[in-house]
């Protein structure tokens, strides 16, 4: 009778075990299924633009950079020459892709 009781303990154990499991996964359900379409999004990203014969491929890309460059030179120092540099530089690009399909 001990042996029987000892096996349906066993076995409520292992249920319960297995419910605390099924109740984790649904409770990560949603960070699972994020990593899986982020796994994808990746995946298909990775694979570049593809070709279609029918369509037209356009690229437009614009570059826009300026540069100011300013130099000073103490010469009032006298143990010689005092230089400083200041390098400001902004740029801007642009990219356009279009796919014009018929």
């Amino acid at each position: 009778m001990v042996k029987n009781r000892k096996k349906g303990q066993t076995f409520l154990e292992f249920v319960v075990l297995f419910i605390v499991i099924i109740a984790a996964l649904i409770a990560m359900r949603a960070y699972i299924q994020r990593g899986v379409q982020g796994k994808w999004k990746e995946t298909i990203d990775s694979m570049g633009k593809q070709y279609d014969p029918q369509g037209e491929f356009h690229v437009t890309q614009n570059m826009e950079s300026n540069t100011l460059t300013v130099m000073q030179v103490d010469t009032t120092n006298t143990a010689g020459y005092t230089t400083s540099r200041v390098d400001i530089t902004n740029s801007d690009e642009t990219r356009r892709e279009t796919i014009e399909i018929d």
